[in-house]
């Protein structure tokens, strides 16, 4: 195909792609539209089709494609419905999508940066913009990553390898470290531990207060305990946002009780980071504390699509690639230095792959053609919409039971139990209605709802909490109405199953 060719190709299909995924979402984004994925088309029977021709054909079906997709979006989760409560996510903003569309033609690799001049120069840009809003010093800067799970993957090996250096070359067969998190913690963190090679026996687990933040004293205890064993704390993760509760770790406390172990501070804020870098809450600001690396998830809160993920380091780039470059010469040549920092800007070797999607592309779009304050009113209407979701569950009355919450939302995720009548004095059958309410209403898919359930600290004991209701809210399509639609779901719920 000569490239006149493949120009009138790409406009004729993207025209028709236009045609097609404006439909789609002007139709998810109507009242009552289906919101759970309903397989259709020849995907229905993908499982048993690896030898099937309808599936597979030997001959294009050219333009019959966009019945397949079409039945792609029939069967995918509606993230453009304000009923899409289900996740941590929601739909992308539409500029974030030509931002998407334009990775796709650029189909550059960021690893080098002669493969994506551009992309390089403004994954710079946006890092260092993000390390300035947090309050970090000039001497920051950061990469993108495929999700939050892969920057913490990252943050801990750079960690590991920077206290313990022989690791690189003897291994851990000398090495004797532990790591410390809430209880409250994403599960990647877990994840990290056991790929960098610590196992989970050495990942410990601080207890949490009764509004699901890291207990400073007890981390102290836990440190000094762990020393004493001889086991070296070198590494605590501090949660902004934790998945279920929201909740924001006390970050200044920790950061002191790092410093005096010489302990690395690393903040997981995937979920809860827009509120420090386009937020008000005080409770989330991170300036004038010392933080050796952060996260932030944009195709999260931010509408950004995904993925998009970025790891902000305080020590600049240069302490990742000590920590993890090898240096393969056939591929980073070292050709340019980019900036004042004397960093190389071949940024692949600073990381534990090779192939880097250029995904600050699409959020420096979005940036540009939204402006900073379309973030500032997303983070202020996602916590507004919350509080008055709380409200809403602490004021409602219902014959058919009692609202409930869990706690107070500490940043955009609501949580809470409704109790049927029947149950009002049974509590350990209250995690086993929820269960039973909110797959009622998934079923009936017209709503994408979820539950959770966590260890919290009651003043004198540990407890497992009954699992109960999970709102995120990140959608800036949720209004009044579509909370209202919520309770009103439960408590239908309720009815045809506790009668």
């Amino acid at each position: 195909m000569d490239s006149d060719d493949a120009a009138v190709e790409l406009r004729k299909l993207l025209t028709e792609a236009a045609h097609v995924f404006s439909e789609y979402v002007r139709e998810s984004q109507q009242p009552g539209a289906q919101v759970s994925g309903r397989i259709q088309g020849v995907i229905a029977n993908a499982e048993q089709s690896e030898s099937d021709a309808r599936m597979f054909p030997d001959a294009g079906v050219g333009s019959r494609v966009w019945d397949d997709v079409r039945d792609v979006c029939a069967g995918a989760a509606n993230t453009w419905s304000s009923a899409f409560l289900y996740k941590l996510y929601a739909a992308p903003a539409p500029m974030g999508i030509v931002g998407e569309t334009l990775l796709a033609v650029l189909n550059n690799n960021a690893h080098v940066t002669r493969a994506a001049p551009s992309g390089a120069a403004i994954e710079r840009a946006v890092a260092r913009k993000l390390a300035q809003l947090l309050g970090f010093p000039s001497s920051a800067d950061g990469l993108t990553f495929p999700g939050g799970s892969y920057a913490n993957l990252h943050a801990l090996m750079t960690a590991r390898n920077t206290r313990f250096p022989d690791v690189r070359t003897r291994g851990m067969s000398n090495v004797r470290g532990a790591v410390f998190t809430s209880a409250h913690a994403h599960y990647s963190i877990d994840k990290a531990a056991v790929a960098a090679g610590f196992g989970l026996d050495s990942v410990v687990y601080v207890p949490t207060d009764s509004v699901g933040c890291m207990d400073v004293h007890k981390l102290r205890k836990l440190m000094l305990e762990s020393r004493a064993r001889g086991v070296e704390p070198f590494f605590v993760n501090a949660t902004m946002g934790t998945t279920v509760l929201g909740a924001c770790d006390p970050i200044a406390s920790i950061s002191r009780v790092c410093r005096e172990f010489g302990a690395w501070l690393h903040v997981d804020g995937s979920w809860g980071g827009p509120h420090a870098l386009f937020g008000d809450d005080p409770a989330f600001s991170v300036h004038n504390i010392h933080i050796d690396s952060f996260v932030v998830n944009p195709h999260k809160l931010l509408g950004v699509p995904l993925q998009c993920s970025f790891l902000i380091m305080r020590q600049g780039l240069n302490v990742m690639r000590r920590a993890l470059g090898l240096g393969a010469t056939y591929l980073f040549h070292d050709e340019q230095v980019c900036g004042e920092s004397d960093v190389p800007c071949d940024v692949g070797d600073a990381t534990l792959g090779c192939g880097r999607r250029p995904d600050a592309i699409k959020f420096w779009l979005m940036w540009r053609y939204y402006g900073t304050q379309y973030f500032t009113n997303r983070v202020a209407l996602a916590r507004n919409t919350s509080l008055r979701l709380a409200e809403l569950v602490r004021t409602r009355t219902s014959l058919l039971g009692r609202w409930v919450l869990v706690t107070e939302p500490a940043s955009t995720c609501v949580c809470f139990w409704f109790v049927p009548c029947a149950l009002n004095d049974k509590r350990s059958e209250w995690g086993g209605a929820t269960r039973r309410m909110c797959t009622h209403i998934n079923d009936g898919g017209s709503m994408l709802l979820d539950y959770a359930t966590v260890d919290v600290f009651d003043g004198t004991n540990t407890c497992t909490l009954p699992e109960f209701f999970r709102i995120p809210i990140n959608n800036p399509s949720v209004s009044s109405a579509t909370l209202n639609d919520v309770l009103n779901a439960i408590e239908s719920a309720a009815a045809e199953l506790y009668p």
